[in-house]
């Protein structure tokens, strides 16, 4: 009887440290995952922060380019006006001055 508690109590001895040992393995592999966790966290705020920063970059610039396309048409809208009389009396300075096309000068 006395040494099946001698067993009992090393086999318990032994099962408790081969349960600490694979505890003490699945915290530094916790601590390896917490680490790489925490990298792709930096990683992934990083990456963001760029496309933020990208993105509002690109957004600028469209707006540059936006605004210096909106001035060019502006300028040819004005210059379109502005020439419009002058197109007109052309026009029907040409009118007034035009051959008949049916060569009959006015004779029916």
């Amino acid at each position: 009887m006395t040494y099946i508690l001698i067993a009992l109590v090393a086999s318990s001895f032994i099962f408790e440290y081969w349960l600490l040992t694979k505890i003490r393995k699945l915290d530094k592999e916790n601590q390896k995952l917490q680490t790489a966790l925490h990298a792709l966290g930096r990683d992934t705020t990083s990456f963001q922060a760029g496309i933020s920063r990208d993105l509002h970059t690109q957004k600028n610039e469209l707006l540059i380019e936006m605004k210096r396309v909106q001035t060019k048409v502006d300028v040819v809208r004005r210059d379109i006006i502005n020439s419009l009389p002058t197109q007109i009396r052309k026009v029907i300075g040409h009118i007034e001055f035009a051959k008949p096309l049916d060569n009959s000068h006015g004779r029916g």
